[in-house]
């Protein structure tokens, strides 16, 4: 009992040193819950395309007045080893997993900071502060100190490029038709994520199809107004884009069958023709179905990044609902 006063203690103390800015001196190690992916897949078993390497359930603490939950978008910080997240409420979370043996253990708390508007500086306050997506520039330069990072936005949609304090540094100016709220299905179902490929420029797409949209497809769009047909499957929508080079997207999907019902999850790897006409579906492979009617231990994963090589987190939103879960999973794509 002494042991775990010492150590709420301590915590207290690290969070306290976060809220007073800057990095605390010791990160917090959250107290994290490891998850088997389901009774029959253990840590380093296969499952369709990809190893399992861990999973966590996340604690919801507040750090200086910001909940640690609605955890919707993940960047790798290769260059200065930090995992960056992003909730809905526009927090930004500088993280550090704990790897044991290539195995996720556990995760640090780094820093917690408000995402700010564009400006005035102000922190972002009720609909303007649903962040979504993320990714990251000068993350893998061999430079530390310079990352920026890429951050869209449901209810207002727009695409920011912030720093990693919080603050904003420009807006990128969207094409048609993202650039027209009315073309959305519903405010709550926008830019839902963001990607950088080196050649094809920042890469996003709406949560569900936008009104109009050839049935079946969604469009994947970059910032100079060019598109891609994505095959997408009635009820499913698209939560995260995590761009691997070489013309390939990753794309996180889900599938909500009734409210206590069915959860399905969709790991899927887009190839994106620099020359592909308007017309065209682009070729899509699925890596991976996770299915909570399987036993799959799963929650409503939205956020996706590469960690080192072929190994990836991805990230549960919890919706703050004591019925849901943060979850942080960690595996590797395999070659099939």
């Amino acid at each position: 009992m002494e042991r775990h006063f010492l150590k709420t203690g301590l915590i207290a103390i690290a969070i306290l040193a976060i809220s007073a800015g800057g990095y605390a001196d010791t990160p917090t190690e959250l107290e994290t819950r490891s998850i088997a992916l389901s009774e029959n897949i253990k840590v380093g078993d296969r499952i369709d395309h990809i190893r399992f390497l861990g999973m966590l359930q996340l604690p919801n603490p507040k750090v200086d007045g910001m909940r640690f939950s609605q955890l919707s978008g993940l960047a790798w910080d290769d260059d200065d080893g930090i995992l960056y997240a992003i909730s809905d409420k526009g927090f930004l979370f500088h993280l550090q997993p704990v790897f044991e043996n290539g195995v996720l253990t556990g995760l640090k708390l780094l820093k917690a900071v408000h995402l700010r508007e564009l400006g005035s500086g102000k922190p972002l306050k009720g609909t303007r502060g649903d962040s979504e997506g993320l990714d990251i520039l000068n993350g893998r330069n061999g430079r530390k100190g310079d990352a920026e990072l890429i951050i869209s936005f449901e209810r207002f949609p727009r695409i920011v490029r912030y720093r990693p304090d919080g603050y904003a540094i420009s807006e990128y100016p969207l094409p048609a038709p993202l650039n027209d709220a009315r073309m959305y299905q519903d405010s709550n179902k926008m830019l839902e994520s963001v990607c950088v490929d080196s050649k094809l420029g920042i890469l996003t797409v709406p949560e569900v199809p936008l009104k109009g949209e050839r049935q079946g497809y969604t469009r994947i769009f970059n910032l100079d107004g060019k598109s891609w047909f994505y095959p997408l499957p009635e009820n499913n929508r698209i939560s995260a884009l995590e761009c691997l080079g070489k013309n390939r997207v990753m794309v996180l999907e889900s599938n909500f069958k009734g409210s206590f019902g069915r959860l399905e999850v969709f790991l899927r790897i887009a190839t994106l023709s620099p020359d592909a006409s308007s017309t065209e579906s682009v070729p899509v492979e699925t890596v991976v179905t996770f299915d909570s009617g399987k036993k799959h231990q799963i929650d409503n994963f939205e956020g996706l990044a590469r960690h080192r090589g072929n190994r990836f987190f991805i990230v549960s939103d919890d919706n703050d609902l004591f019925i849901q879960r943060s979850l942080l999973m960690y595996f590797e794509l395999l070659d099939k």
